[in-house]
This record gives C-alpha cells, structure tokens and sequence, in this order.
C-alpha cells in the first residue's frame, strides 16, 4: 500500500446497470509498514478527507479506518487486479458511494484554486449576521422565500443575488460574501422551497423575468444597500441571472453567471431539438420542493423503455408535468421562445461576466457571448473557460496541472468590485477573453471570441467504402476525397450507438476513452488521420457539413470529434447532431424523401487543445449516441411519444462533388 494513489469515487453503495462514471476526486498516500503514521485520502485541493490511522490487510482484504471531521470512518475493500475497491462507511452506515483506488507512478500535484485575473479583491473583514427566511412580495403578491447574509456594519454595501430552484440557505456563501463587504441574498423561485406557486408548475420560469426584476428592485432597497445589485448562479441559476437581465431592472449593476444554462432548445430539454432523455435524472430531482435523491434510481435501464412520455413515472418519481410540456413541444415554437435568453437578449445592458469550462454541458455562457456580441452597443462582455464539466474538473479525465481549477467566486468578488463598489482594479481595461489551452495545459489572455487569428481549416472524410469501425479504411485529410463515393451503415433503434454516461451524474458533455465503441461498432463510421507530424491548436467553435441518406422517414446524424492518442487510447472531444426533419432549422419538421441525398451542418461545439504530434484527429459519424440524445425511430412520426420503429440503412456521401467534412478553427503556432 505504500505511495500513492489516485482515489476515484462512483455514485452508489452498489454497481448499477449500465455505465457508471468513475470521478477521480481525490488521491491517497499510504506510509511504509514501520512508520509511526498509516497515511490520508485528501481532496484534489488538499482538503482533508480521511485522515487514515490504521491499515488492517488481510489476503485480498484491506481496512482503512479513520476520522473524517472528527468522526470514525472506514473504507472495507478488496483487491482487483492492481486496483483497490470498496465501499466507505461514515459514522458505521455506509456512504451512498464506492471508491477505487489506483496507484500513481508519480506524486500528486495538489490543485490550488486557480484565477487567471490578476490583482487585490476585498478582503474578509466584517462579521456577519444571517436572517434565514425572509419574504420579499411580488408585484401580484406572491411570497418569494429568502436568505440573506449581511455585513455588520453601517455600509453602503454592494448587493449580491442569486435567484435558485435549489437549496435557498447558503451558510458558505453568505460568509463569504458579506465578511467581504456584500449583502448576500439567495432566493427560491415560485414553487420551490417555502416559496408561493405550484410545484406543477415550475420549470417554465414563466414569471421570472420579472420576478427578477422586482427581486433586483427589493434588494436594492435593503437597509445598508447601497443601490448596486450583481446577480449570480451556477447552472439552471444561472440562465435565472440572465432572465432578470433582460427584465432590465434599473438597479442592476452587472451580472456574473457560471455555467448558465442556455436556451432550451440549444441544451435543456432538447439538444439542437433533440430531446434529450437524459433529462429524467433533473425531473426526478426537482419532483419535490426541495431537491430530492436520485443516486439509487435505475435510470440508465428505464432508458431504452418507449414511448418515453411515461419515463418518470416508470422511474418511480411521480407524474410529471414539467415533462409532459416539454414533450409537447417537439420544435421551437412560440413556447420555447417565450423561455429562452438569447432571442432577447438585446435588452441586457448591464456589464456581463461568464465563467464555463470546455467540458461544461450547460452552453449557454458560449452562446450568450455569442449573441451578445452582435448586438451593437452591446455592454462590456468577460468570458473566462476552463478545462473544467458543469460540476467542476473533477469529471474530466486526465491531468491537466496546477491551474485547472478555476477559483470561481473570486472572478465574480473582483469583477463587483468593479461594477458594484466602484474600485478601480482593472477589470474594464483588461483582455475580455480567459481561455485554457487543453495539452499546453496554460491560460491565455484573448482580444476577442472567437479568436481574430483562427483559421477555418476543412478535414474531409474518405475511405475505400469500409469506414466501419476503427479497424476500417475511413481516413480524416485536409486533402479533398479521393476514394468510394460513400459508405454505409445499419442503424437499429433497438441496439443504438452508446454514449458513455452515467444516467445520474447530469454531466452530458466528458471527455470518455471511446476507444472500445469506436472498435466494436459496425453501426459507426470512423475517419481518423495519420499521425500529426507537428501540434496542431483547435480553438473555437466548431462544425460540419455532410451529406447522407437514409432508406427511413427521418434519420439523426450525430458526429463525434476525438483526439487519438499514439497507444489507441480515443478521448472524446466534442460531439454534435443534426435531426434530418430540422435540418432547415428547429422551427419547423420539414419531412425528407428515403433515399434522398441531402446536406447536413451539424454544429460540433466548441474547445481549445492541442493535439500533439504523434496523436490523430478522428471523427466518428453515426445515427444514435444514446442516451444523451434520444433514439430516432425512423418512421418520421413523433419520436417521444411512439413504441414502434424500423431499422434503417444510411449512406454517407464523400465524393468530389459533396464533400463531407468538419470545419476546425486552427489557431497559427
């Protein structure tokens, strides 16, 4: 046992059906046999998690009993292979999860929480006070439950809002925010918590434009204010954020979201207007007025059952609403509009901060820079990504040094610094783009995204007609096609193309090894290139044109982008998909002939690494990755609502005259 190890952790006390997310959130080290000490399992950051007092190894047995916070905790596993396995157990019940323990051939670099922005932030001085329900009235009378935590003192203070459907009474925050100067408050929205509305109800934010708007208004008034509110949120919070924004609320300062969920045809609950079943996992969660437990639901399973309408009741959690309404609405019509950030996002005046990472599933932070920055006159626009998942970079596999842990709450103290208190630190007059450079593994300063200097470089498909598998003769080249004119594939909904996710983890967007699928799966084309001879930089967004058919009344077109290491080991980049009935756009089913050759552009999100020499760049094409996006049945009727599909057979085109390829913003080095 002695050394190190990396310590991963997954979600249960048992194995579930179907794949099963292994986060690496922690590493151990164990001292030799005759020290006076047996060892600790820390956090990535060097937070202490267990601290190990005994070692008891017997046969393929192994105790590790300790104290975490004080408290006795043991780790009862057993040996695989190499690896360690087993269940840990907090004050003698055992932890709704299961760690694995792999040995490191290096020592481990702790990752200190990392701000790429230079410069002073208020420092923690004040004592704080906490009311932890009070009410704030709408404008039609409804009671919005709040927590608020405020400096004691006289002030003026900045305001800080966070408007949440989650947990409302934040202890941490709060500290952190007022012994800092900030009067925080965190709010639930209308059917959450102790709040008034309908728990039916939610989950369409209809009111919270301005909700929004009068909880900026309610806040500014506070006793201490000093009339300046920033809003922030993580997630669904986020897009909350960005809907009082385009409230205009008059005192409103600026505004800093992270992750910010984008529009709900973009991410949540359809993808580029594919429904995403995956979604389940979120319903279960908010099925009560505060957030439930969804680690034991067989959600992976329940998955492959149709039609999907009754899915969460078939989980166990209930009758839906929410979901019943977001099923009715299959393209992007008048009700998604009315619910969506960006087709109005020309009302947003205010100073914008956006934190994501290159992982993040959540997508808006992408496009609201996006959007916003056509807009003329727009406000001043910060966007800060990192290699991080919407929960933080412990998703992501891999190393990727020191500073990979973005310290996201002090981004958002210096940047209200600003805006709210006035301090003159810079952050008006710096670069308005933070990028990490996956594989260089460093943060860059940018004067713009997209990156003035990127160039948009075509990578064709071509193949003697064998793409099929890893194994085939599908070639990626900056060279135009040369070979068959297509290949083809069978696509079975019955037996779709996987994607690896764990069902309850609502990560969508991780960087898996795919080296096995991409091996194994006849029903996907593979079109890797010969190894890089120098490194080549992809930063930006990303896409592809193609061109295919399809014997059946529609057909999905989903595409992969990899990097290839030279041991085989294939990592998911970014992936994207294209639903031929919208191939003219969400806002209406346009119907496709069989067999009829027709182009597709797929949107392939965005990066920034460096593939380095000796990798290849692959892309896979294929009609299922399931369950992130939800099986096509073919029979050009309604996907979510029906139980009966066909198998269809599909042509990819890549000759001369249709070239299909994908477009990779490649930066000069």
């Amino acid at each position: 046992m002695a050394g190190d190890w990396n310590v991963y952790f997954a979600i249960g006390a048992a194995p579930h059906a179907g794949y099963e997310g292994w986060r690496r959130t922690a590493y151990a080290h164990f001292a030799p046999r005759d020290s006076q000490y047996a060892g600790y399992i820390n956090m990535r950051t060097g937070a202490p998690m267990l601290d190990v007092r005994h070692i008891d190894a017997r046969g393929d047995s192994v105790i590790l009993a300790g104290t975490v916070g004080g408290a006795a905790s043991t780790i009862a596993a057993s040996w695989h292979g190499d690896t360690l396995v087993g269940v840990p157990t907090l004050g003698g019940a055992p932890m709704p999860a299961r760690v694995r323990f792999i040995r490191r051939a290096t020592p481990f670099t702790v990752e200190t929480p990392y701000s790429p922005w230079p410069g002073p932030v208020s420092d923690s001085q004040y004592a704080v006070a906490e009311d932890t329900l009070i009410y704030m009235k709408t404008r039609d009378g409804a009671g919005l439950a709040s927590y608020i935590a405020r400096p004691v003192g006289r002030g003026p203070f900045g305001v800080v809002l966070m408007r949440t459907p989650y947990e409302r009474v934040r202890h941490t925050d709060g500290v952190y925010w007022a012994s800092r100067g900030y009067i925080f408050i965190t709010q639930a929205v209308r059917g959450r918590d102790l709040s008034d509305g309908d728990l039916d109800a939610f989950g369409d934010y209809d009111t919270d434009v301005r909700d929004g708007y009068d909880a900026v208004e309610w806040a500014s008034r506070l006793t201490g204010a000093n009339g300046r509110v920033g809003l922030i949120g993580h997630s669904d919070e986020g897009r909350l954020a960005w809907y009082a924004a385009v409230g205009e609320p008059p005192h409103l300062a600026a505004i800093a979201p992270s992750a910010a969920t984008g529009d709900p045809w973009r991410i949540v609950p359809y993808e580029d207007m594919v429904f995403s079943p995956i979604n389940v996992a979120w319903t279960c969660l908010m099925r009560s007025r505060t957030v439930a437990n969804t680690d034991d639901l067989d959600i992976g399973p329940a998955l492959m059952h149709l039609p999907l309408t009754d899915l969460p009741e078939r989980l166990g959690c209930g009758h839906a609403p929410m979901w019943d309404r977001w099923l009715a609405h299959p393209s992007r019509d008048a009700y998604w509009r009315a619910h969506a950030v960006t087709p109005n996002i020309a009302r947003v005046r205010v100073p914008v901060l956006q934190i994501s990472g290159w992982y993040d599933d959540s997508r808006g932070p992408i496009d609201y820079t996006n959007a916003l920055g056509k807009v003329p006159g727009h406000p001043p626009i910060r966007l800060v990504v990192g290699p991080g998942a919407h929960k933080g970079i412990d998703y992501v596999e891999g190393e990727l040094g020191p500073h990979a842990r973005v310290d996201r709450r002090r981004l958002q103290l210096r940047w209200f610094d600003h805006w709210l208190l006035g301090k003159d630190n810079g952050v008006d007059r710096e670069p308005p783009v933070d990028i990490f450079v996956i594989g260089d593994n460093t943060w860059r300063h940018e004067a713009s995204w997209p990156l003035a200097r990127q160039v948009l470089t075509k990578w064709y498909f071509t193949s003697n007609g064998r793409a099929n598998t890893s194994r085939g003769d599908g070639v990626l080249d900056t060279l135009p096609p040369n070979g068959a004119a297509a290949d083809t594939f069978t696509y079975d909904p019955a037996n779709p193309t996987p994607f690896l996710i764990d069902s309850r983890e609502l990560e969508t967007s991780l960087n898996e090894d795919y080296t096995a699928l991409d091996a194994s799966r006849a029903d996907a084309l593979v079109f890797t290139s010969r190894p890089l001879r120098k490194p080549i930089e992809v930063t930006g967004q990303m896409s592809a044109t193609i061109w295919a058919s399809t014997d059946a009344k529609d057909a999905d077109w989903n595409l992969m982008l990899l990097d290839v290491a030279p041991n085989g080991h294939a990592q998911r980049v970014q992936d994207g998909v294209v639903r031929a009935r919208y191939r003219a756009g969400p806002d209406r089913a346009v119907p496709i002939t069989p067999d009829s050759i027709e182009p597709y552009d797929v949107d392939l999100w965005f990066t920034s690494r460096v593939f380095e020499p000796g990798h290849r760049i692959r892309v896979t094409v294929s009609s299922a990755r399931f369950p992130k996006y939800d099986r096509n049945l073919g029979t050009g009727g309604d996907n979510e609502h029906d139980s009966t599909f066909v198998i269809a057979h599909q042509r990819l085109v890549h000759d001369a005259a249709r070239p299909s390829h994908v477009v990779l913003p490649v930066i000069p080095r």
